[in-house]
């Protein structure tokens, strides 16, 4: 069976704020990752799992910059070198667990799954709104049951926001697909979508308190193999779309989005939402932060339905909108094919 993950590259095992005092375990991409933080914060990973009898080194402790097992006391260095067996003073020179190289930026934990000789060769995906102290920042971790590309493919067609969000993020004018244009290129996919003159949503009601049509875009773009950066907005019918001055314009915002594969059939979905600074108050930042969370759950229900009842026997039938995920999916096959050649 052909592998669904491309090992060489970062993926986000956790949020910052995940990785404290002691251990955290983690899987990504079917495989078991223990973070710790060493005595000036730098994170550490290693295989969570001890080389004597493989109990989980997460259940073990920090001391200093080393990880204990807390079942016998095999003690590793942030090289996953054993270096300390309290029953004797010989370690064997065998006694190594896996270390991975890792990178800590945008309160974001990169571990690299890969070749670790390969890592230099491609930097951890970059958001720099989550940086920026002219934006406002927000993330969340969620967790579904099925392969992350079913919600790659999810957010590369957003014509089901009339339908799975109705009481949310949606409105029906989202379902038309005429105004959307795909653009392919050697490493994303990239889907704009412009929807003039349409309903807003229930929940963009509630934040903006304009209950007036509206001009909505949404520009989608899926770097590989698992973030896909929305730039989304809202301004009064008529008014310029994202042209439009700020008195008309309602919301206008980025957010990205993260699948890291935990297994083939399960997945962590964390979430970064930028705000400019000021644009909104913490009372409306809330209100937008609580709905996307309802709304993220809403496709998480939707996806793991269609988890359990996909049949690879079965004929799919695409039609006009698909074309972003059909792009999203070739380009994905394509470089999982020459990470596995070479």
């Amino acid at each position: 069976m052909a592998d669904i993950f491309l090992r060489n590259d970062w993926y986000v095992a956790a949020l910052s704020h995940e990785v404290a005092d002691g251990p955290a375990a983690f899987t990504v991409l079917g495989e078991p990752i223990v973070l710790y933080r060493d005595h000036v914060g730098v994170v550490v990973a290693l295989e969570d799992r001890c080389v004597h009898r493989q109990a989980p080194l997460s259940l073990g402790t920090v001391e200093g910059d080393r990880l204990q097992c807390g079942y016998h006391g095999f003690t590793y260095d942030r090289t996953g070198a054993c270096v300390l067996i309290p029953s004797q003073d010989r370690v064997p020179p065998d006694a190594r667990v896996r270390a991975y190289p890792v990178r800590e930026r945008h309160g974001m934990v990169f571990v690299w799954t890969g070749d670790p000789a390969k890592c230099e060769t491609r930097a951890p995906f970059d958001f720099p709104y989550a940086e920026d102290a002219g934006w406002s920042c927000h993330t969340a971790r969620l967790h579904g049951r099925f392969d992350y590309r079913l919600l790659i493919d999810n957010l590369l067609d957003l014509t089901h926001l009339s339908f799975v969000h109705k009481a949310t993020i949606g409105s029906a004018g989202l379902a038309r697909d005429d105004n959307t244009t795909t653009e392919r290129d050697s490493d994303r996919v990239k889907v704009t979508r412009w929807s003039p003159d349409i309903e807003q949503a229930p929940a963009h009601v509630e934040i903006t308190g304009y209950a007036g049509r509206i001009d909505r875009w949404q520009i989608i773009e899926f770097t590989p193999a698992s973030f896909i950066w929305l730039q989304v907005g809202t301004a009064k019918a008529g008014s310029g779309g994202r042209d439009a001055s700020d008195k008309d314009k309602l919301l206008d915002r980025h957010a990205l989005h993260i699948m890291t594969p935990e297994t083939a059939a399960s997945t962590h979905y964390l979430w970064v939402m930028a705000n400019k600074a000021g644009s909104l108050s913490e009372t409306q930042e809330q209100i937008l932060r609580d709905r996307s969370i309802e709304a993220f759950n809403e496709d998480i229900a939707i996806i793991e339905g269609q988890q359990s009842r996909l049949d690879p026997s079965r004929a799919i039938v695409d039609v006009g909108s698909d074309a972003g995920q059909i792009a999203g999916r070739r380009l994905l096959e394509r470089l999982i094919a020459e990470d596995a050649g070479g």
